[in-house]
């Protein structure tokens, strides 16, 4: 689920033209959120609102960082040359699953599951950079924080430079990460070419299926699954219609009816923590619910919920690499932030922003209890969590319509991911 768009500001100095230097966004967020400017552990930590939040900082840092933990970002790519992933990328083990037949691939991410292309792992989007700083970004004075900040990332392609992320390329990263044992893998996507694999037409249940078998076998080697809930505002306990698949080839897509015989993939993959996207005071305004689907809510952004400026989304690395015109468009909408040396983070928002919250949070659990079964840690990471009361003024006429009690909603699981009280 790629970004969210927000409204204009102006901006001045970096290398590019119109960037935010990282001091003139550090002094606009702290003015905005009334805190102390950065370093408080880096620069631009004013801005980093989704850490408050959930409690990560110098206090969780304490409990943990997540050393020793690998976690796989099953995405785009990533920047290895990132200054704030630097020493973080564990390149050996990172892998392409782009394959010459993938749709909308770039001839420069193709590998076809080879390991040795090393350069195919780069990220030309740039979701995958954002992700990938948003859980282990350093603390080494440059940029921002993660939420486990000494984590080792494995680059695990499966998204195209267009955001395509196949779903054999999926279920293909799934069986490498289980290969390899990570302790965790993020996956902010839906699995392409269809949004709901319905139980009733043969080619989504085949593909269903293997991306179900790729997940158990993932988790039954150990691995932790973390998914974005999706921003469809759908209710995925009671879905109705679904109107953007398939999305290849193009313009095939049709409107059909969905019930709960169709399963969005990975959110709706059994033992997967699916997490669904808050903004500075409530739900996002695009996130998908659903109980029993969504397990923990963590910051994803919407502008909408500080009356449209940029900072309520979230603030994170960018590639250096983005090669669709996109940083440039967020520089020219004042959401770029570039240093002297060319280290690039954008405002974006959107569920895909929320599961590295909560990625980075099961990472720090996995350092403390390494032996811990999969659903041992995602138990933690939900009775840890900070309870949300269903919202007192939702509109009526949403589609979402929060039910539940003190201690889970459909909205928020179990409410609030919690680093600190995680790590505690």
């Amino acid at each position: 689920m790629f970004a969210l768009l927000w409204g204009s500001m102006t901006s001045a100095s970096a290398a590019t033209p119109g960037a935010l230097s990282p001091a003139d966004a550090s002094a606009r967020c702290a003015a905005f959120f009334g805190v102390a400017p950065g370093p408080d552990p880096e620069p631009l930590s004013a801005c980093q609102w989704d850490m408050r939040a959930i409690g990560a900082g110098a206090a969780s840092y304490a409990n943990a960082t997540g050393a020793g933990v690998r976690v796989g970002v099953i995405d785009a790519g990533v920047d290895p040359t990132h200054p704030d992933l630097a020493g973080a990328i564990d390149i050996a083990r990172s892998c392409s699953f782009i394959f010459s037949t993938t749709p909308t691939a770039d001839p420069r991410e193709i590998a076809n599951g080879d390991c040795r292309n090393k350069a195919a792992i780069r990220d030309l989007n740039g979701h995958g950079t954002h992700v990938a700083t948003t859980i282990a970004g350093r603390v080494n004075g440059v940029g921002i924080a993660g939420v486990a900040p000494k984590a080792r990332i494995v680059a695990i392609k499966a998204c195209t430079i267009a955001g395509f992320c196949s779903a054999d390329s999926v279920a293909a990263a799934l069986r490498y990460a289980g290969d390899l044992r990570l302790d965790v893998v993020n996956l902010s996507l839906f699995a392409d070419p269809y949004l709901y694999y319905c139980g009733n037409d043969a080619q989504q249940k085949a593909i269903l299926k293997d991306l179900q078998d790729a997940s158990r076998y993932a988790q039954q080697r150990g691995v932790v699954m973390v998914a974005s809930a999706g921003n469809e505002a759908q209710d995925l306990g009671h879905p109705t219609t679904d109107e953007v698949s398939p999305d290849w080839p193009p313009d095939t897509a049709i409107t059909r009816v969905v019930h709960n015989n169709c399963r969005v993939a990975p959110a709706e993959l059994p033992g997967v923590v699916t997490v669904s996207s808050v903004g500075v005071t409530t739900l996002a305004f695009y996130s998908n619910t659903g109980g029993p689907t969504v397990d923990v809510a963590a910051p994803g952004g919407d502008a909408e919920q500080t009356s449209g400026e940029t900072y309520g989304r979230i603030l994170a690395g960018w590639s250096s690499t983005d090669d669709t015109g996109f940083w440039d468009f967020l520089v020219s909408d004042g959401r770029g932030v570039e240093d002297v040396n060319g280290g690039r983070w954008v405002w974006i928002g959107g569920t895909s922003m929320a599961a590295p919250h909560v990625a980075g949070v099961a990472a720090l659990i996995r350092q403390l209890h390494p032996n811990w079964s999969p659903g041992a840690v995602a138990a933690h990471v939900r009775s840890t969590a900070t309870p949300m009361a269903c919202p007192a003024d939702w509109p009526a006429d949403d589609a979402r319509q929060c039910s539940g009690g003190p201690t889970s909603t459909t909205f928020f699981g179990a409410g609030l991911v919690n680093a600190l009280r995680a790590t505690s």
